[in-house]
């Protein structure tokens, strides 16, 4: 029997005002703000008149349904208006990103550190969470010790996860995270920043936050039913594998996927046109053949082409361009990948679904030949961008009511999207195109044609990688107006198997274990 989909799991915040309230009034600003509080027409309370003078610096901070912690003096900026050169940011800057709304908000710091072989700009992370996505148990993560802290942020953690070292505590009964990227081991990369170089950073944010803002007012829940929106008419054509099903023996360590059912929230599917499929771009597909047996074109990583079970042929009406199968859809996410991810029974996978446009974009009509760099790429809900200049990724930030999620896009082009001027602190609105499907991945053409799409949630170990299989299956029954066919798990892995053993031994392509192939790179580079 087929599983249906299922609303996410949410916690919401008990906020402690009057905590907030108290911290605030032992500040020596306040009375400096009090005092500005006589002028006519400005609001008595002094959280309100916070808002309206630190709004000036990080707009619409009022929207925050918790205490904002950011690096902000608020004695020094009202000394600054009274004339005084004085820094009131903790020498940190502005931040990058800033976004509040009826979840919390998620600020972004570009902190300069001078530390290992060159200077670089360290992306650091700090966020207020007004709702918890309750998810299953993590696979991996490290705890680390905190040392420095513990006065100032009682219970304070500092745990590795996910590539980003967080640093997790309850302030006013609220969970705040502070993260960011970085590696730690003895043949890291001058690329990467080691975790030993970006703890001073941390630190040094940590120590400088204090209350910006924020406005008391209700944390809604999210009224999320995936199975009433869900179209009442089945498609003719559309079927799907449940999530968790990934192509035997392409789970990382072979430990399989993650059969997460979960619609984390009703969005618009990323491609703003079909058909598509979910499609691994590393791994055969025994679903994939051509009309003679070994005469595919299709190239994938590493250069191997695919190879069709014998005896299993397709006419050319039934083949798409570019070789690939439209239907049925399968899960990639927790595919065997070098990456670390939380939710993948392994704690390492693919982080996220690889979506391929099935055939081409015309150039004009009558028959002019196809272009299949004209596949659109859309926002899928409203949100704010986050993302640098020159960054391959581009993240839509969505703080809705009952709703704080991340949806990060990978292998667009950025040039085009630089020119397309998508950065950090662009609002955009669902459905809106953002850009074009192509193959960057370091480089033009340094990956196959395709996005891909991944989600992160907030949860008790801060930003957190999920499955968005099935929020993308729901999303594409909304576009295309017909409700898919699930295969049966049982079903589709016998035939799976039975398929696989079928195969002969010169048709199969081993296909080296990344991770192994990513330390003899690192290898050989020390010891150059």
């Amino acid at each position: 029997m087929a599983l249906e989909a299922k609303a996410p799991k949410i916690s919401i915040a008990s906020v402690e005002w009057n905590a907030a309230r108290a911290a605030l009034n032992d500040s020596q600003a306040v009375r400096r703000l009090a005092a500005s509080a006589n002028v006519a027409g400005a609001s008595p309370d002094l959280l309100t008149r916070l808002n309206q003078t630190s709004g000036t610096i990080f707009p619409n901070i009022a929207a925050s349904t918790v205490p904002v912690l950011l690096a902000f003096d608020l004695d020094a900026f009202l000394r600054q208006k009274g004339g005084e050169e004085v820094d009131y940011l903790a020498g940190l800057g502005a931040p990058k990103f800033f976004f509040a709304g009826p979840a919390g908000y998620s600020a972004v710091y570009s902190v300069s550190s001078d530390t290992g072989s060159k200077p670089r700009d360290v992306e650091i992370d700090v966020s207020g969470f007004g709702l918890l996505y309750d998810i299953d148990e993590r696979m991996g993560g490290e705890e680390k010790p905190v040392l420095g802290l513990q006065t100032e942020f009682p219970g304070i953690r500092r745990f590795y996860f996910e590539s980003h070292m967080r640093y997790l505590f309850t302030r006013y009964g609220v969970l705040y995270a502070v993260s960011v990227e970085c590696f730690d081991g003895s043949l890291h990369s001058a690329r990467r920043l080691s975790c030993q170089d970006a703890h001073g950073l941390v630190v040094r944010v940590l120590k400088a936050l204090t209350i910006a803002g924020g406005t008391p007012q209700p944390i809604t829940a999210p009224e999320v039913q995936p199975e009433k929106a869900r179209p009442r008419e089945n498609s003719t054509v559309f079927s799907y594998y449940p999530p968790g099903q990934l192509i035997t023996g392409t789970g990382a360590r072979h430990r399989g996927g993650d059969a997460d059912f979960t619609v984390y929230a009703p969005i618009r599917f990323p491609l703003a046109d079909g058909p598509v499929q979910t499609y691994s771009q590393v791994f055969i597909n025994l679903g994939d053949c051509t009309v003679a047996l070994g005469d595919s074109q299709t190239v994938r990583r590493n250069g191997a082409p695919f190879r069709c079970v014998p005896g299993k042929l397709l006419t050319a009406a039934d083949m798409p361009s570019g070789g690939q199968n439209m239907y049925p859809w399968r899960d990639n996410f927790c595919e065997m990948r070098g990456f670390f991810v939380g939710q993948c029974p392994s704690g390492l996978g693919h982080q996220g679904e690889d979506i391929v446009p099935v055939g081409c974009a015309f150039k004009g009509r009558d028959g002019d030949p196809c272009d299949r760099s004209h596949h659109r790429v859309v926002a899928v809900h409203d949100g704010v961008v986050l993302r640098a200049p020159r960054q391959e990724g581009l993240v839509i930030e969505t703080n809705a009511p009952g709703t704080h999620l991340r949806f990060r896009y990978l292998h667009m082009n950025p040039k085009v999207v630089d020119e397309d001027g998508f950065f950090s602190g662009r609002a955009v609105r669902k459905g809106e195109i953002i850009g074009k499907v192509s193959n960057f991945s370091g480089r033009e053409a340094g990956t196959s044609y395709h996005l891909h799409f991944d989600l992160h949630v907030p949860t008790k170990d801060g930003w957190t990688l999920v499955n968005p299989y099935m929020t993308l299956v729901t999303a594409y029954e909304q576009m295309i107006g017909g409700r898919g066919s699930e295969i049966q798990e049982d079903a589709a892995q016998a035939a799976s198997a039975a398929e696989l053993a079928s195969v002969p031994s010169e048709y199969r392509i081993a296909r080296p274990d990344p991770r192994k192939a990513l330390h003899k790179r690192r290898l050989a580079a020390h010891k150059k």
